[in-house]
């Protein structure tokens, strides 16, 4: 199994981590919209945030490794007429800044509301002090920015489907694994 990508797929390295982004995103997107209904001051409300934030981290490291391996690896040429190209380049840009700026906001959220940004059991570094009026703010950013990131998944998905049954082309199954 190839990990670097070639000209017509691309290789293991890119597909697990598109993947396991996919994956982080959908499990971060359903367990944020149930995290407040959970009761508050229980040990499971508590474990569940530390998971949210720990998860978070995780995608922010693995969507930087992502962007160092797509600069120094760079995968099959575009397929699709001039204007199909940009929307898919500014899409892909959109999707990064998205993925990058979802935890980021989360993490400085939770940092404003006072508490410790857990990872795996740490305590990640403090870098603003306690402010309610900042950390409201940052709550609504983030659940807003988490949507368009869950909207932005939903249309890329669409556009992959769109390309393997609608057009037929070979788009889709260059991000799909390897067939024995």
């Amino acid at each position: 199994m190839p990990t670097s990508d070639s000209p017509n797929r691309y290789g293991a390295i890119a597909r697990w981590l598109h993947w396991t982004m996919f994956a982080l995103i959908a499990v971060q997107m359903v367990g944020g919209i149930f995290l407040e209904d959970l009761p508050k001051g229980s040990a499971l409300r508590g474990l569940a945030f530390d998971g949210h934030e720990t998860v978070g981290i995780v995608a922010i490291l693995l969507v930087l490794a992502r962007i160092a391996w797509k600069l120094s690896h760079p995968g099959p040429a575009p397929e699709g007429t001039g204007l199909q190209q940009a929307l898919a380049k500014a899409g892909h840009v959109a999707l990064y800044a998205l993925m990058i700026a979802v935890p980021v906001v989360g993490y400085a959220m939770v940092d404003a509301k006072g508490y410790d940004v857990a990872f795996f059991g740490w305590s990640g570094p403090d870098f603003l002090a306690k402010d309610a009026d900042l950390a409201k703010s940052l709550n609504q950013l983030h659940e807003r920015l988490a949507w368009l990131l869950t909207g932005l998944v939903a249309v890329h998905v669409a556009a992959a489907f769109w390309h393997h049954f609608g057009l037929r082309d070979g788009t889709m199954r260059r991000m799909l694994p390897a067939r024995g």
